[in-house]
């Protein structure tokens, strides 16, 4: 049982929901590094600063490892030229429109 099981406590909850799982983190944590970098920016404090420092480390140290599992998963492709991956997006689409 993987970490994605084991979290939402089901044996297999198939190859797109984890794909679709990871993704929204992926997504998520985007928001939570950018939302740190601009908290760190607007910040006087510098007590603060070094706070919001290493929670922003912290965070990417995070995304890094979901990128990690993506990329290793083939869910993710950050190499790939951006035709591919609009046109992988486009296939991805098509596909769960015709279940």
């Amino acid at each position: 049982m993987g970490i994605l099981e084991t979290l939402f406590g089901v044996e297999d909850i198939g190859k797109l929901a984890k794909q679709d799982i990871v993704n929204d983190m992926m997504k998520d944590s985007k928001f939570a590094l950018s939302s740190l970098i601009l908290a760190i920016s607007e910040s006087s404090n510098p007590q603060m600063r070094q706070v919001l420092k290493k929670e922003l480390n912290s965070a990417l140290q995070k995304h890094f490892r979901l990128a990690d599992i993506a990329v290793e998963n083939d869910w993710y492709h950050p190499y790939w030229v951006p035709n591919k991956q609009v046109k992988e997006d486009y296939e991805n689409a098509q596909s769960i429109i015709r279940e």
